[in-house]
């Protein structure tokens, strides 16, 4: 049974609440209540006061370990409990997350563990070993201890132990049960925490981006960064409406800035639950929305893709958002699934500097534009350039995307080189953050993306957007996915390739090949037409779900 209480319908985060991100699971705490559902997770409902029970052990369990204020520790974990009580645990302490994927490389680990001087590392039980020799303690998680405690888990935890049977264990690794169950111990003999004295400005996380090209920078984001892009996504959608209860789809990471900001922190800070999901699953995610009756779902355009099929002939009147960001969003996605829901899907943009979500598409949209990424949220403000300068557009026309706002990053972590390439000090006087993303304003002043600066083709002298390109041509049939890049030409010159897997996969390649060259002729001008066109059989994708267009620049 889910708690709910809809006679509140107002949230009210005082500067007290905005202080850490600790204080604001505070203020979820208290506005919805000790008996209110938490976190779920493969069935287990854990309260918020379970929850908040167990951030204060495993906090105790962090002093113990010799944790203090200041102090980084590396969260190298998937969307578990362990991963949310770690977060707010270690910001209880004064101390900061040093975030990193789950899936990353010994090296990629290694440069993020050094470059923090991590005290600690948290882990699970597919990464630990991963972590030895980095001259951190090491504390591993067991993905299954928060599996039910019925029939059920009992399949589940034993399927989970039988497929990972073979993954190498750590010997170094300090058990999660130890430190938390020492820590539990230590708060019922009568010990107690360390003062609270963490400040909206200290630096609650870091978080990386990049690393295609070099190593990734490490993105700075302070409680008051991270607090603002939670309030005032809550504040713009959620207030004066029933809220207690609405269950958020957590399956975006944590080390994802959209996924720590608005997919576990702001239900947390809004009494609300976390549907929690370690990684995603069509079949499952699909079915748990269904089962749970998930009001709020956030994700990239991939996953709505792969779970329409599975979606479109269910009862979905009980989702009141549906946001999607991370990459370009097609408005045959959009249209499909407002054909079958009682809201709007609402395509946003985000970076990791700006802390996950900048601008959401507004409700009540005639039509959607292609492109749109919406307007900007409460307490962001947007300008734009000439690419690569600080001289702002003033006519019509596309510019690169600067925003201002209090979810900015305090910056590149021991980095000041490439914090100042992206921080730029306007002849207003004020530092706007460069994003690097080309778009344009329609006449309702929704952004409209066009390309990244970077991503940016020039062809016999005239701009090439491959976003343009891609939006075009995923309407050609013989194309299930597409991918433009720019390929080398004559005298220095440019001209674009296209990657494209087959909506039929028995079709002539041949046939599809002289089917999509037509289909260009008919729909792009000679400057965007594909010199070479490569069918492969699946796009790359990046970490994040993203296709790895940088791999495929590389490809022949």
């Amino acid at each position: 049974m889910v708690y709910r209480d809809d006679s509140i319908t107002t949230f009210e985060y005082s500067e007290e609440t905005l202080r850490s991100l600790y204080s604001m699971f505070c203020y979820g705490y208290r506005h919805g209540g000790p008996q209110a559902e938490a976190l779920w997770y493969f069935d287990t409902r854990i309260s918020y006061q379970e929850l908040m029970d167990s951030v204060h052990a495993f906090a105790a369990g962090l002093v113990q370990e010799g944790v203090k204020k200041g102090d980084y520790v590396t969260i190298f974990l998937p969307n578990i409990p362990q991963c949310v009580i770690a977060v707010y645990a270690v910001n209880r302490l004064g101390a900061v997350c040093n975030l990193v994927h789950p899936l990353s490389t010994r090296q990629e680990l290694e440069y993020c563990v050094k470059l923090t001087d991590s005290r600690l590392i948290l882990a699970f039980d597919q990464n630990a070993k991963l972590c030895e020799g980095l001259g951190a303690k090491i504390i591993c998680c067991d993905t299954t201890t928060y599996f039910p405690k019925s029939p059920k888990g009992f399949v589940l935890r034993y399927g989970y132990k039988f497929l990972n049977r073979k993954i190498a264990k750590s010997a170094e690794a300090k058990a999660w049960t130890a430190v938390f169950a020492a820590g539990k111990q230590y708060l019922k003999e009568g010990g107690s925490l360390p003062e609270d004295t963490m400040t909206a400005e200290d630096t609650a996380a870091v978080m990386y981006t990049g690393g295609t090209t070099g190593d990734p920078k490490g993105v700075v984001l302070s409680n008051a960064a991270v607090n603002a892009s939670t309030s005032e996504m809550i504040l713009e959608k959620l207030d004066n409406a029933p809220h207690i209860g609405y269950a958020f789809l957590s399956v975006l990471p944590v080390f994802h800035a959209f996924g720590l900001s608005i997919v576990i922190h702001a239900p947390l800070s809004g009494g609300m639950r976390c549907i929690l999901m370690p990684n995603f699953d069509t079949k499952k995610c699909a079915k748990t929305i269904l089962q749970e009756k998930i009001e709020i779902i956030a994700g990239v355009p991939a996953m709505f893709e792969r779970m329409y099929p599975l979606l479109k002939d269910a009862d979905l009147s009980f989702i009141k958002h549906m946001v999607s960001g991370g990459d370009k969003v097609s408005p045959e996605m959009v249209a499909r699934y407002n054909a079958i829901m009682n809201t709007q899907f609402l395509p946003g943009y985000g970076l990791t500097e700006a802390c996950g979500a900048c601008l959401l598409t507004k409700l009540g949209y005639d039509e959607f534009p292609e492109g749109c990424v919406g307007r900007p949220l409460r307490k962001n403000t947007l300008c734009l350039v000439e690419p690569g300068t600080t001289k702002v557009v003033t006519d019509a026309g596309e510019g690169e995307l600067c925003i201002r706002g209090p979810m900015l990053m305090d910056g590149y972590y021991k980095n000041p080189e490439a914090t100042a390439d992206v921080m730029r000090l306007h002849d207003d006087g004020l530092v706007w953050l460069h994003t690097g993303d080309v778009v344009t304003l329609d006449e309702e002043q929704n952004v409209i993306f066009k390309s990244r600066y970077k991503r940016m083709l020039k062809v016999n002298g005239y701009n090439v957007y491959p976003t343009i390109i891609e939006n075009v041509m995923e309407k050609c049939p013989a194309i299930a996915e597409v991918c433009a890049v720019g390929m080398p030409w004559k005298n220095g010159d440019t001209r674009v390739k296209l990657f494209v897997t087959l909506a039929d996969k028995n079709a002539d390649e041949a046939a599809a090949v002289a089917e999509i060259k037509e289909y260009a002729l008919a729909q792009m001008n000679r400057w965007h037409q594909p010199k070479v066109i490569r069918v492969i059989e699946k796009l790359p994708m990046t970490k994040m779900n993203k296709v790895d267009y940088k791999l495929l620049e590389t490809l022949e």
